[in-house]
């Protein structure tokens, strides 16, 4: 076999999936340019969390697939077809699936993915009958009983990247600090917090009652003059104004307002995030700001937020069925059972902990 110069060589990671997702792989993408400081690095993910990758410094180039789009309009398959075509132009020496393959059909649709790409070394998860597809395998059960975030890191480690002890990463595009500094202000001369409230998340059985999260909202503007902030994404409006409308106290609503890039960097800036499991838990988690994370059907060993263990509280309710979950669910009694009361304790406790208290 012909030997390439490292700096001819090109890796292409795959990571198709959602934001948080993305932002869990993100140390597994640091690890990967460890391995390749000097070729070029490659990712394929989803249309959604393309404009976060896209400021990922270990990156040469970021490859957006329309996954989400095509389960709502099967013409996004000619689009599909199309990023296919442009990389089978590249030869790489190397292609990763990070992310874990549950499913046959999961396992098929990866198959007909990787054999459309031209690569010397084709690596991912033995599961599902995938390993066949595969010259290097991680094990079927790398995944089990692991956070995600791990568990991508030894498939990294498998395609030749270097792991370090750093956490989870996000970028933004610095040039939109100065516009969105007005919205941020706050009077730190009273010590009140900056919290930010996410009632939204990818599936209906992952979200709190809005009303609840109002609850909790005014209930920390009572007791320590917080200013709060309610987040959204595209087709989260509704929740968001719920939540704002059930509350006594002012509140600024961002759902729908704000780009990927800005939405990460007001999460850093906030002292405290209360959010459902979800996309904007892990960049709040990247970012250092601490979580209080609501769970409901999810197993929390592997989504839990990565970050130290002072910066996050979970509040989960006991229900009989979870943490297995057998799909939708249209009454979710794992999140009903959890009381305001429960939510504000753990916000009060990671506050106070932070030195924040009751005015006065």
């Amino acid at each position: 076999m012909t030997c390439f110069p490292e700096s001819d060589k090109a890796v292409l990671v795959i990571l198709i999936a959602g934001i948080g997702d993305l932002v869990m792989a993100s140390k597994s993408i640091r690890a990967m340019r460890k391995g390749l400081p000097h070729g070029h690095l490659h990712l394929l993910t989803s249309s959604e969390a393309a404009p976060i990758a896209a400021n990922f410094p270990y990156l040469d180039r970021v490859w957006s697939f329309p996954v989400r789009e095509f389960r709502k309009e099967k013409s996004q398959i000619l689009e599909m077809c199309r990023t296919i075509l442009r990389l089978r132009k590249f030869r790489f020496d190397t292609v990763v699936n990070l992310y874990r393959v549950v499913s046959w059909s999961g396992a098929l649709r990866m198959a007909l993915l990787f054999s459309a790409l031209r690569a010397r070394t084709k690596i991912g998860h033995d599961a599902k009958g995938f390993g066949i597809c595969l010259d290097r395998k991680g094990r079927e059960d790398i995944f089990t009983n692991r956070h995600f975030v791990d568990a991508m890191v030894d498939m990294a480690i498998l395609a030749g990247g270097v792991a370090d002890d750093g956490g989870i990463d996000v970028f933004w595009n610095r040039g939109i600090e100065k516009a969105l500094e007005p919205l941020l202000r706050v009077d730190r001369s009273t010590r009140a917090p900056g919290i930010g409230i996410n009632p939204g998340a990818d599936r209906p059985e992952k979200r709190w009652n809005p009303r609840r999260y109002a609850s909790v909202a005014d209930r920390l503007a009572e007791k320590l003059g917080a200013r709060i902030f309610i987040f959204g994404g595209p087709g989260e409006e509704s929740i968001a104004s719920r939540v704002q409308e059930a509350m006594i106290h002012p509140a600024a609503n961002l759902a729908g307002k704000l780009s990927l890039d800005e939405l990460a960097y007001v999460l850093s800036r906030l002292d405290l995030l209360i959010t459902n499991d979800s996309g904007p838990m892990h960049i709040a988690a990247a970012a250092k700001t601490p979580v209080v994370a609501i769970f409901g059907p999810e197993d929390t060993v592997y989504t839990r937020p990565y970050t130290s263990p002072d910066r996050y509280r979970i509040v989960q309710g006991s229900a009989p069925c979870r943490p297995r979950c057998p799909g939708k669910c249209e009454n979710p009694l794992c999140m009903e059972v959890v009381k305001p009361e429960e939510v504000l304790k753990a916000c009060l406790d990671l506050l106070n902990s932070r030195g924040f208290e009751k005015p006065g």
